[in-house]
């Protein structure tokens, strides 16, 4: 790590281990043989101030890649997707795409040149560059027909990290290999459970597909005393709940050691959705959940397909402002403001009442109608706004906020 690099509260890990050019050139050969032994550590380089690129495993990028892409093969996704970037990097869908080589018209391809690792060391002087004069770094490293490394632009790699990071906490009952933590094959596990566990893990490795990774986990002490339980109930009942348990505990950790199984809450770019039927019910909740300070916005529909938002106030003031300095788009009007801040614009509703008008709201938006409500708080300003999700969308972009360290 550089001298010259601090690690205070507001600089990341990887801000903190950025290597200064002359040292990642030299560096670059042994890290990316670390990718071909399996070690996926990135190598973050800086200029002295700050990190700009950084060089990561090829299969890393592929993966993030193909992630993007399919948000936005997604209306609703893709505008979450805007929406994410906006508020927490500052950054548009299309840089993204432009930075990680998305070719949404033909899906993935290269899109970007590929050198040995030879001529990636002496080129990156001139990417990083190009990078800090603005432009886009990408470039593909490998001594064959397949690369084996990328390099990218640091913010790409920042939204990567955050959409790795987001959703995991420090009690993971099951996690990947870690330095601090034991881990443990799955086989070896099994093993010290006992001869039911032993042939579930037999019987999974048997139907597993041919190239399958298999990373070790690390397993804490109070869900092995679990499994253990188990063992014991399904040696004692074979073919009871505990064994179908038993069963099913073991399915998920091969998934979570061959990277398959995703937790529904690790998935950032995925906004709360809620059933128009539910809404009045959840009502309640979404206003506490904003009052402490939540800004996302909820999606309302049928049977999983969005066609309103509801938003905080504050959120809807920016995007109302950008309609307005838009004069509207395409796709929406300039929207309103309550009144009487508008002397035409829409009234705002008791809480209690609107309760009773949201779900008629909502089938007017269902129906393709512009109908909107405006949910008053305890002093009868404006708390919260129910419109129509395509009105809403059609003016993220063109936010400015405040990026997020991350």
């Amino acid at each position: 790590m550089p001298d010259d690099v601090g690690t205070s509260s507001g600089v990341t890990e990887f801000e903190a281990e950025s290597w200064p050019l002359e040292a990642a050139a030299d560096g670059l050969a042994q890290v990316i043989d670390g990718f071909q032994n399996g070690d996926t550590r990135p190598l973050v380089i800086g200029d002295g101030d700050q990190p700009v690129l950084v060089v990561l495993a090829v299969a890393d990028l592929a993966d993030f890649r193909a992630r993007i892409a399919d948000l936005l093969g997604n209306p609703v996704d893709a505008g979450w997707l805007r929406y994410y970037l906006r508020s927490n990097f500052d950054m548009s869908s299309e840089t993204l795409v432009e930075q990680l080589g998305v070719d949404t018209d033909h899906g993935l391809s290269s899109l970007a040149s590929q050198v040995n690792v030879e001529q990636a060391a002496v080129l990156l002087p001139d990417h990083l560059r190009r990078t800090e004069a603005g432009g886009n770094p990408l470039m593909l490293i490998g001594d064959g027909m397949l690369a084996t490394a990328a390099l990218i632009a640091f913010p790409a790699f920042s939204v990567l990290l955050a959409m790795e990071n987001e959703g995991k906490t420090d009690d993971d009952s099951c996690a990947y290999d870690e330095e601090e933590k034991p881990t443990t094959p799955l086989e070896v596990l099994a093993e010290r459970l006992g001869p039911i566990s032993t042939q579930l893990v037999a019987k999974i490795n048997a139907g597993r597909e041919p190239g399958l990774p298999r990373f070790d986990l690390h397993f804490e002490d109070d869900l092995v005393e679990h499994l253990r339980d188990l063992e014991k109930r399904a040696q004692a009942a074979p073919g009871g709940g505990a064994y179908d348990e038993l069963s099913d505990l073991l399915h998920s950790f091969d998934q979570m050691r061959s990277g398959e199984l995703v937790e529904e809450d690790e998935v950032p770019h995925e906004a709360p959705y809620i059933e128009m039927s539910d809404l009045a019910a959840a009502l309640p909740l979404v206003r506490d959940a904003f009052r402490d300070g939540a800004d996302d916005p909820y999606l309302i529909g049928v049977d999983g397909s969005p066609f309103a938002g509801l938003i905080s106030y504050d959120l809807y003031e920016m995007l109302q402002q950008v309609s307005v300095d838009l004069d509207g788009t395409d796709e929406a009007p300039v929207l309103p403001l309550p009144y009487p801040l508008w002397e035409s614009g829409p009234q705002v509703r008791t809480f209690e009442a609107a309760l009773e008008v949201c779900g008629s709201v909502l089938e007017d938006i269902s129906r393709g109608d512009g109908s909107m409500l405006f949910v008053a708080d305890d002093e009868g300003d404006a708390e919260m706004v129910l419109a129509p999700l395509v009105w809403l969308w059609a003016y993220v972009d063109f936010l400015d906020l405040e990026p997020t360290e991350v």
